[in-house]
C-alpha cells in the first residue's frame, strides 16, 4: 500500500502489527487494529456529520483521555478535516483567541465548559464521538498534499499562533521499523503540543512503537509506571527529570529495562545530566532540541555530548548559524541564531506577517543563540530575545543559569535582565530549592562569583517556592521580569 497521508501509515501497521499495543493511558489500551478501526468510524461519524475537507476541528482534549485523542486526531484526518488541538490547560480567553484564530466548524472536547461561546456547527464529548464508518470518504479522493493539523504555540512570550503541519511532513516522518525493532516510549507530555502531538500521537504511526502516557504527571507515579510497563524509552521535559531526582527514594524504584532517557523542550541543566547518569549508569542519556514551527531537529547521540553544557549534538547541514545581518556564522565559538531548513515548510495559519518573520527561503528562524565549538557541536546559549545586555556587553542567561543549578541547595533557576538607569540592563536571577534545602541570597552570589565573571553575577537573586512554567515546562520569563524588577528597583535605592 502506497503510504500517501498519515493515516495510510496507520492502515499499514494495522495490518502488520494487530495485535500488538498502540496507545496505552494506563486506563485504556489501544491495539493498532482498534486504533485503525476508531479512526475509520470516527471519521466516517464526522463526514455523516457534514465535515468536508479543509473544516478544521477543535480538539481541547486532556491527558486524562488520552486514547480517546489519538483516535479522534486520525479520525478528523480520515474524514479529511485539519486537526486544531489545543491544552485544556490554557485559560479560556487563549482557547477562545486559538478558536477566533483558527475558526472551527466542529469540536471534540473533555471539557465542554472550554468550548462554550465559541460558535460551532456541533460539538462532542470525546467519551460520545460520532462513529458511523459506512459514511468514511474515499481515502483515495482526499488531497495527499494537503494541510494535516494546526498546532497551537505561543513559546514563553507572544499571541497564540497556529503552525500548519501537512501530510507530506508527516509522511517524510514514517520509518519501516515495526514494533519487534522499535521502542516503547513511556511520557507525560501534552498531546496537544508540537512533542507530544508529532512525537507521541504520531509514534504508532510513523514507526510502529508503543506510546504509553502518564495522564498527569507525578514523579513517583512515573517511576512506578516504569516499573510496571517496562518501556524502552522514557522521555522527560528538564522540570520533570529533576523532581524525579529530587525524590528521597528515586534510587530505589526499578530502571533496569529502561534503554533511553530522552529530554529537551527546555534548557537542561548539566547537574541533571551527572545526577541522572551516577543513578542509572545503564541508560543512554539524549538531549534534543526542536521547535514546533520545524526545520531544527538535533540531538545528543553519545554521553560525551550529552555531558557537555549546553551541547545539542553535531550541527547538522540542514542547520545554520546566522549572524543579525543574516550571514552564515563559520568560525568556532562566534554566537549565531540558529536557523533550519525544512523540505515541507510550515507557516503559521491565517498571518502572513509572522509567517513571513520566521520562514525564510525555506529557512526557519529560530530566535534561539548557539554557538559551534571544536568539536563541531552545537552549543546552546540562550534566546535571542533574552539575551541580556549589561554596560555594553552581551551576556546569555543559559550561562548564568547553569551555574546556580550546580548549587546543591538550588532546584531550578531563572535569569532575567532587569532595566538599569546607568547599564541600560543589570542580571537578575529567581531560584526553587530542593526540599528541605536552604541558602541566601548573598551565598548563592558568592557561589556564582567563583565561576563567572563579576559583570555576570546577578545582582538580585531571590528564592521562590516555584517559577511560572508554560505547558511545555519551560520558564516564562515575562512572568517573572515584574517580580524581579522590583526588587532590583528596591535593593538600587537602598544602596
Amino acid at each position: 500500500m502506497k503510504i500517501r497521508r498519515i493515516t495510510d501509515a496507520l492502515r499499514v501497521r494495522a495490518r502488520n502489527q494487530r495485535d500488538d499495543i498502540a496507545h496505552d493511558d494506563t486506563r485504556r489500551t489501544l491495539t493498532f487494529a482498534e486504533f485503525d478501526r476508531e479512526a475509520d468510524e470516527i471519521g466516517g461519524g464526522l463526514a455523516a456529520a457534514g465535515l468536508k475537507p479543509g473544516d478544521r476541528v477543535f480538539l481541547p482534549i486532556s491527558n486524562q483521555h488520552a486514547v480517546e485523542h489519538c483516535a479522534a486526531v486520525f479520525g478528523v484526518l480520515r474524514a479529511g478535516g485539519i486537526v486544531c488541538p489545543i491544552n485544556t490547560r490554557f485559560s479560556p480567553e487563549e482557547v477562545r483567541d486559538y478558536a477566533k484564530l483558527v475558526e472551527p466548524r466542529w469540536a471534540i472536547s473533555d471539557a465542554m465548559d472550554l468550548i462554550e461561546g465559541i460558535p460551532l456547527q456541533q460539538a462532542w464529548d470525546a467519551e460520545a464521538m460520532p462513529r458511523d464508518p459506512d459514511a468514511l470518504p474515499d481515502q483515495e479522493s482526499l488531497d495527499a498534499d494537503a494541510d494535516a493539523e494546526i498546532l497551537a504555540t505561543s513559546g514563553t512570550t507572544g499571541k497564540i499562533k497556529g503552525v500548519v503541519v501537512s501530510h507530506p511532513d508527516l509522511v517524510s516522518r514514517v520509518t519501516g521499523a515495526n514494533r519487534d525493532g522499535s521502542r516503547s516510549t513511556l511520557h507525560a507530555l501534552p498531546l496537544t503540543g508540537s512533542g507530544g502531538n508529532i512525537g507521541i500521537v504520531m509514534l504508532p504511526a510513523r514507526g510502529g512503537a508503543t506510546a504509553y502516557t502518564q495522564p498527569k504527571f507525578d514523579a513517583k507515579g512515573f517511576l512506578e509506571l516504569v516499573r510496571a510497563k517496562k518501556p524502552d524509552l522514557i522521555y522527560l521535559v528538564p522540570s520533570m527529570l529533576r523532581l524525579i531526582l529530587d525524590l528521597p527514594d528515586v534510587g530505589d524504584h526499578d530502571f533496569a529495562g529502561v534503554r533511553y532517557l530522552m529530554t529537551g523542550t527546555a534548557p537542561l541543566p548539566h547537574d541533571s545530566v551527572e545526577r541522572a547518569l551516577a543513578l542509572w549508569p545503564h541508560v543512554r542519556m539524549r538531549n534534543s532540541y526542536g521547535m514546533s514551527e520545524g526545520g531544527i531537529s538535533i540531538g545528543t547521540t553519545s554521553e560525551a555530548q550529552v555531558r557537555k553544557p549546553g551541547c545539542v549534538g553535531k550541527l547538522p547541514a540542514h542547520m545554520q548559524l546566522r549572524d543579525e545581518a543574516g550571514n552564515v556564522v563559520t568560525e568556532t565559538g562566534v554566537v549565531g541564531e540558529i536557523y533550519g531548513y525544512q523540505r515541507h515548510p510550515r507557516r503559521y495559519w491565517n498571518d502572513p506577517e509572522a509567517t513571513a518573520a520566521s520562514f525564510v527561503g525555506g529557512w526557519t528562524r529560530s530566535g534561539d543563540l548557539g554557538f559551534v565549538d571544536a568539536d563541531g557541536d552545537l552549543i546552546m546559549a540562550g534566546r535571542s530575545k533574552e539575551l541580556i545586555i549589561r554596560g555594553g556587553y552581551n551576556i546569555t542567561p543559559l550561562e548564568i543559569e547553569t551555574v546556580l543549578h550546580r548549587h546543591p541547595a538550588v532546584q531550578m533557576a531563572a535569569v532575567v535582565g532587569v532595566d538599569h538607569p546607568v547599564l541600560g540592563e543589570d542580571i537578575a536571577a529567581a531560584v526553587t530549592l530542593r526540599p528541605g534545602a536552604t541558602v541566601t541570597a548573598e551565598e548563592l552570589s558568592a557561589f556564582a562569583r567563583e565561576s563567572l565573571a563579576d559583570n555576570k553575577v546577578p545582582r538580585t537573586i531571590i528564592v521562590l517556592e516555584a517559577l511560572p512554567l508554560n505547558l511545555a515546562g519551560k520558564v516564562v520569563k515575562k512572568d517573572l521580569k515584574p517580580t524581579l524588577q522590583a526588587v532590583a528597583d528596591a535593593r538600587r535605592g537602598h544602596s
